[in-house]
């Protein structure tokens, strides 16, 4: 694991990258002129911390981003707000410390004269909507009413979801902590049947994660199905034997998260391995992951994607439901969602998204299967990995997606 400097260097570094490459390439896609991004002090606009430095943790009273696309094609990428030191490199300084921000803010409009000022509100895109009412009128009075101001959804929503090269290259490593956490707790080591409570497991995920000296995005989840049980998701249980135990975890790092869910049997006395139902449970939910997956084709929108889906499962008799969701600098990011647990229909907004290249998902589903060793009661094997999707073709960040771990009784 990195130290805190080397995290922050790797932040930095692929900021640089993200404002001086990706933004001009993203401004010309999405046709922005001159993007404005506001933020006060403690409430901050949410794109503010995906273009600040690492040690940049708080806009400085009023701070303000502008990007600058002249039909010229030259960019600029100007920090119209108080000099900070810790912003050299990644933005030009564009007002003195004595000026004021919308002052300056305006005399830049009137200089570069773009035909429409794109501004941080938006309709579907809650990471989009970071303008406070107070600084759009402070905006709106100080260039005198002769701007028009446009969202920026369009250009927010690609910039919070397109990854760089060199993110794709370092996400498999952010995800393996968490992947070695889990091996450690979904173990005989750790899990004592009749002892050990899916709480228990909870605080130790949460503990080893703040041992490295990162933290959860969400706290923890850990739950259970049971033959016999009243439910698919029983939290605060002692874990007896003949469960499936399962997770949900995620963790932060270099300001990118991760997403996953993994499940556990934990065997009889006598058992030497998994009963086949609930083997043949874990094969068709990865059968489904392969379904979303082969769904996945760029210019689709969240939607388009999930009816090809489930379309495909209903043919092939697999009871599936998708819940996929775009993942990166925030969990439930921006992008295409593929279904929602709570509406597994048309999702309008979110589910428009299209499809585009070098962005990543948490591939978020289940399946419920009968399993004949429960007397035919239906386990709902749950499964969330997190994927990238690059040169049209999604990828995994780990290997061990195709294990269900065992977990065999001690004695």
């Amino acid at each position: 694991m990195w130290t805190v400097k080397e995290q922050c260097q790797l932040h930095d570094e692929i900021l640089k990258d993200r404002i001086h490459h990706l933004m001009p390439r993203l401004m010309k896609e999405c046709g922005v002129e001159m993007w404005v991004v506001l933020s006060r002090e403690y409430n901050e606009d949410p794109l503010f911390y995906t273009m600040a430095p690492a040690l940049v943790k708080n806009a400085g009273r009023t701070t303000c981003f502008v990007f600058c696309l002249g039909k010229d094609g030259k960019y600029e990428a100007i920090n119209m707000s108080r000099p900070n030191p810790r912003f050299d490199g990644f933005y030009t300084q564009g007002m003195h410390r004595k000026d004021d921000v919308f002052q300056a803010l305006n005399r830049l409009i009137q200089e570069k004269k773009p035909e429409r000022v794109h501004v941080d509100v938006a309709h579907a895109c809650a990471m989009a909507d970071g303008l406070s009412k107070n600084l759009y009128e402070h905006l709106v009075l100080a260039t005198n009413g002769g701007v028009k101001f446009v969202s920026a959804e369009d250009i927010a929503v690609r910039w919070i979801e397109t990854r760089t090269q060199r993110e794709l290259e370092l996400y498999p490593a952010i995800y393996k902590p968490m992947m070695d956490i889990i091996d450690q707790v979904f173990s005989a080591d750790f899990i004592t049947p009749g002892v050990t409570t899916t709480t228990d497991i909870e605080w130790a995920v949460s503990q080893k994660v703040n041992d490295l000296g990162l933290e959860c995005w969400f706290s923890p989840d850990v739950d259970l199905q049971r033959q016999g049980g009243t439910d698919f998701r029983m939290f605060d249980e002692v874990i007896r034997e003949g469960d499936v135990v399962h997770c949900d975890v995620g963790l932060v790092c270099l300001g990118l998260r991760t997403d996953t869910q993994r499940n556990v049997y934990i065997g009889k006395k006598g058992e030497t391995a998994i009963p086949e139902g609930i083997s043949r449970a874990y094969e068709t939910g990865c059968r489904f992951q392969d379904i979303v997956r082969e769904s996945f084709i760029a210019g689709r929108t969240g939607n388009q994607i999930f009816e090809a889906a489930l379309s495909q499962a209903k043919k092939e008799g697999i009871e599936a439901m998708s819940y996929c969701h775009p993942i990166g600098v925030f969990g439930h990011s921006a992008g295409p969602c593929v279904g929602m647990f709570d509406n597994q229909g048309f999702v309008p907004g979110h589910g428009e998204y299209r499809l585009h290249d070098d962005t990543c998902y948490a591939l978020e589903l289940n399946v419920s299967v009968p399993v004949p060793e429960w007397g035919g009661q239906k386990v709902c094997m749950m499964m969330e990995e997190t994927i990238s999707f690059t040169g049209g073709a999604t990828h995994f960040m780990d290997d061990k997606r195709k294990i269900l771990r065992f977990v065999p009784a001690k004695g």
